[in-house]
């Protein structure tokens, strides 16, 4: 039947459904009828009425009855199971048992995979919030840390070294954490936004203790700012108080009129006058904690 409806190579499907998958952040639902997912890739492949609604009838195993579903939902199930054979992409059982949702995930290998079909040079791997099996692993395991009451922000054996496979892993773990914690949302000023190709986010994770001064790669030392806030936060413009208000430097006073200002929105001054709390996690034990931005207010903030 594939080749009565000139059906699409099969691996031509499969490098589609790569390249879907980076385009949707590494994940992609089971292939379900009038789901975007399914008439995209027939989009892409320009299929007629005819190839999108034919049938293929098969016999069910287990009860020795006929089974019917579309034959191009059938062709994508062959690719993205082919694609989990080669470690391409996880099962949705296997995701399942990870995310709590039924999908197809890019796995590492496939994450390369998709970067050298899309023409996207593979340095820029490290810097796209774009999930993997292997690295939402990573994030499962930062997000259900118990809450430490004596936390300690510093990593005593952490060591700023050439980087490895695992550090990469581990970098970019706490980065998809801390921005799926916050709902790739800023903190500060909720700015939440893509790019227009759907690969990057303009949300950062933000150490509260810095990653150069050995600060723990964990939810709890970290924070979700744009990029505006995320500089200010660094270079101590802005802080934290213990009931996670945002406190202002002082020193925004001695600023000429035109500084800080995006037309007329003043993005430091707005909050120095105000007591606003910033946007945080749905769960408090992944708050940032208190050890963290005490040290931040007393090493990093200009308080005078």
């Amino acid at each position: 039947m594939f080749e009565r409806f000139a059906m699409p190579p099969r691996k031509k499907v499969e490098q589609s459904l790569l390249r879907v998958l980076l385009k949707h952040g590494g994940v992609i639902k089971e292939f379900g009828s009038g789901q975007e997912i399914v008439n995209e890739i027939a989009d892409e492949f320009e299929l007629n009425e005819n190839q999108r609604s034919a049938y293929l009838e098969t016999i069910y195993r287990k009860e020795n009855r006929p089974k019917k579903s579309l034959l191009w939902h059938r062709l994508l199930f062959r690719a993205a199971d082919s694609l989990a054979k080669e470690n391409l992409a996880s099962r949705p059982t296997q995701t399942l048992q990870l995310t709590q949702q039924r999908e197809w995930m890019l796995t590492e290998k496939g994450f390369d995979e998709a970067l050298r079909l899309s023409n996207i040079p593979i340095a820029r791997k490290d810097s796209l919030p774009i999930k993997s099996y292997e690295v939402q692993k990573i994030v499962k395991k930062l997000i259900e840390s118990p809450k430490i009451k004596d936390y300690d922000p510093f990593d005593k054996n952490k060591k700023i070294v050439k980087t490895t496979r695992e550090s990469a892993l581990r970098n970019r773990g706490f980065r998809q954490a801390v921005i799926e914690a916050y709902e790739r949302k800023c903190a500060v000023c909720g700015l939440k936004i893509h790019s227009p190709d759907l690969l990057s986010w303009e949300v950062e994770a933000a150490h509260i203790v810095p990653n150069n001064l050995l600060g723990r790669d964990d939810v709890c030392n970290g924070i979700a700012l744009c990029h505006f806030h995320h500089w200010a936060f660094d270079v101590g413009w802005l802080t934290l108080s213990d009931n996670y208000r945002i406190q202002i430097s002082p020193q925004v006073r001695c600023l000429p009129p035109d500084y800080g200002k995006i037309e007329g929105y003043e993005f430091l001054r707005v909050f120095a006058d105000k007591s606003v709390k910033i946007g945080l996690p749905n769960r408090n034990g992944i708050y940032p904690h208190l050890n963290s931005i005490r040290w931040h207010r007393q090493n990093i903030f200009y308080k005078q």
